[in-house]
């Protein structure tokens, strides 16, 4: 026969759940932070919610976004993120021309041009890797699922 076990004192299961709880907020409110900071941008993530630029991002990926500060970091076939003035949404596309003041997009599935947006209405362009967009598949879900709940910006 082997010894009892000892039980563990209450004090060290609690620390060890506050000390889990302690990485998992951290984690939670820090990461997007950082995101933020390190890729220049208010909005470091977005997910994708149409079909729109398929095969390179599909619906339900979440995509990490790198904020632009000037045209001049703009380049044709880049894939960014503006805000549509006409329908207050946002969209991910790829740019396809660059005008003076102007530039105009299209989604890779799309059959159609999307109308010229203003540089200023750019917030960042997908952080790639390797020449491709940084994408997380599926994670993005949760975002669509939770904005079903409450009118929020579409891509």
């Amino acid at each position: 026969m082997g010894l009892p076990k000892k039980k563990r004192p209450l004090w060290r299961a609690l620390l060890s759940w506050v000390i889990y709880l302690a990485i998992i907020g951290t984690i939670v409110v820090g990461m997007p932070r950082f995101l933020a900071w390190y890729l220049q941008t208010d909005s470091p993530m977005a997910a994708i919610t149409s079909g729109s630029m398929w095969p390179v991002l599909k619906q339900g990926d979440l995509v990490f976004i790198k904020g632009v500060h000037s045209k001049e970091d703009i380049q044709m076939g880049d894939i960014v993120v503006y805000q549509n003035a006409k329908s207050n949404t946002l969209v991910i596309h790829r740019v396809i021309n660059l005008n003076e003041d102007t530039l105009v997009t299209k989604g890779d599935a799309n059959f159609t041009t999307d109308d010229p947006a203003a540089y200023a209405d750019v917030i960042g362009k997908t952080f790639n890797v390797w020449g491709k967009p940084l994408r997380i598949p599926w994670l993005g879900n949760i975002t669509i699922y939770a904005s079903s709940f409450q009118k929020a910006p579409t891509t």
